[in-house]
């Protein structure tokens, strides 16, 4: 019998359901699949789209949301850094101020991976009018002219 310990099967320390254990015990190691492949059954990699950057915009986020509820989401995903939340004032009077997010990973195919995981995550399922995350990855803006926006010196 192959042991096989509780933190590497889930990833954490912590209890194991009774099912996880009771399908990865085996007579024979011959009839086993590698633990890999029985892990992610149909796992494939697809390529990166060309934009593809480390740095995803996320767009759909409550006027009221924090760093910390937004960091709460991505913090799972493997290659999480951090998250930037820029608030500018609404233009309109009375209006809800505008927020700009951007979740930074170590490479973008942590980014990928959790663009596609959360695209459409709905942040309040009790609220019918709470909106859907919209995610993309971030463009990068270029280098900045010295000479301010309309190449003055």
């Amino acid at each position: 019998m192959i042991a096989i310990s509780k933190a590497r099967v889930t990833g954490r320390h912590g209890a194991t359901g009774p099912d996880l254990v009771q399908n990865l015990r085996s007579s024979s190691i011959d009839d086993q699949l590698p633990f890999d492949a029985a892990a992610r059954p149909g796992h494939e990699t697809l390529p990166l789209p060309p934009d593809a950057s480390s740095t995803l915009y996320v767009e759909g986020l409550p006027a009221d949301s924090t760093k910390r509820e937004v960091a709460h989401i991505f913090r799972p995903f493997v290659g999480y850094k951090e998250v930037r939340l820029v608030i500018k004032e609404s233009k309109l009077r009375g209006g809800d101020p505008l927020i700009l997010c951007f979740v930074d990973f170590e490479n973008p195919a942590c980014a990928a991976t959790a663009l596609s995981a959360l695209q459409g995550y709905r942040m309040d399922e009790d609220d019918p009018d709470s909106k859907f995350l919209r995610l993309q990855f971030s463009r990068n803006p270029g280098p900045r002219s010295v000479f301010g926006a309309r190449g003055r010196r």
